[in-house]
């Protein structure tokens, strides 16, 4: 049986503290980093897809390399609240349950993080989780992004188990999207795969991202629509240190979007830097807010394409997480440092 780590909130509460650091990257008391972000130091052998994943990995070491790699710590942290995050953390304070129920804990953190269907067990524990996270955003006054991080984590942390293994008791909360899921996966979907690209041609009522990433492995998913309402999205798994599969190195959709914009009759295409997590190029009204394009659905699939072909030849088109990535600013060019 593993001792529990309290959750302690990143910042001046950990002080000289020394702690494990789940879903980001250490600080200096940190003894024990369980993470999957670019430049993570996650013991080799205790990698994996989600930081999740990396914490149970080190519960089911033998107790004494357990304690070991633990190095006294008396503490578990994360600085950013999200579904993964939650989990890892949630492993460490209650290490007994979460071996219990390692495989629902897994599949549910890829789906949180990576926006794909992982079995509906864990579909509807992740919405559950959405569900509730939104209820207490509501019910608390957050006066800023780390007092919203701290009150997010420690309600959370209290109604994560019944989340996850009874998620009917919030069912109102996310009923209707899981009958979005459902039709999603349901629906014909025409899409091709042109190496690291899959195009979509959505239905007219747009189909849920995880029923979207459930039909492909592709790094770039460009959705097509009868509406003009094209995009373009950098999935969260080309950000991350991987360990399933290398993904390919993503394209500058910040350049692509100067492309289309040479096209463009009206609004601004427009596309967040490589560097950050989940880029997502699409058309932009005066008012920036997102707006339907000019330009067709065979024009749009006729500029990416052409764009993703000479990405193939051409090193300014790609990026890939490295040494830096940290200090890039949006729309800077790609280091020639490799992972």
């Amino acid at each position: 049986m593993m001792r529990a780590l309290p959750y302690v909130p990143f910042g001046s509460e950990l002080r000289d503290r020394p702690h494990v650091f789940v879903d980001g990257l250490r600080t200096p008391s940190t003894v024990l980093e369980l993470s999957h972000w670019p430049g993570n130091r996650t013991p080799p052998h205790l990698k994996d897809d989600v930081s999740t994943q990396a914490v149970l990995r080190l519960l089911a070491r033998p107790e004494a390399e357990r304690e070991r790699l633990l190095a006294g710590a008396t503490a578990v942290t994360c600085d950013h609240y999200d579904v993964d995050g939650l989990l890892s953390v949630l492993c460490l304070t209650s290490p007994d349950f979460a071996l219990r129920h390692r495989d629902l804990l897994e599949r549910t953190a890829l789906c949180g993080d990576f926006d794909v269907h992982t079995g509906a067990p864990a579909v509807r524990a992740c919405l559950a989780l959405l569900a509730a996270e939104r209820e207490l955003s509501r019910a608390t006054e957050f006066r800023s992004v780390e007092q919203a991080t701290t009150s997010l984590f420690r309600g959370m942390l209290d109604v994560a188990e019944e989340c996850l293994l009874a998620p009917e008791n919030r069912r109102d909360g996310w009923a209707a999207e899981w009958e979005d899921i459902e039709r999603s996966l349901r629906s014909p979907i025409g899409f091709t795969e042109h190496g690291d690209l899959a195009v979509f041609v959505d239905t007219a009522r747009p189909s849920h991202e995880y029923a979207v990433h459930a039909r492909t492995n592709a790094g770039h998913v460009l959705r097509l629509r009868e509406d003009g309402r094209h995009s373009l999205r950098f999935r969260y798994e080309g950000f991350v240190d991987l360990r399933s599969r290398r993904p390919e190195p993503r394209v500058r959709g910040d350049l692509l979007a100067h492309e289309l914009n040479a096209l463009e009759r009206g609004g601004t295409w427009f596309c967040e830097s490589p560097a950050t997590a989940t880029p997502l190029l699409q058309l932009y009204a005066d008012d920036e807010a997102p707006a339907p394009s000019s330009l067709g659905m065979d024009e749009v699939r006729r500029v990416v394409l052409a764009f993703f072909q000479a990405a193939q030849a051409d090193e300014s088109l790609r990026w890939r997480p490295h040494a830096g990535w940290v200090h890039e600013a949006p729309g800077t060019p790609p280091s020639k440092e490799t992972p």
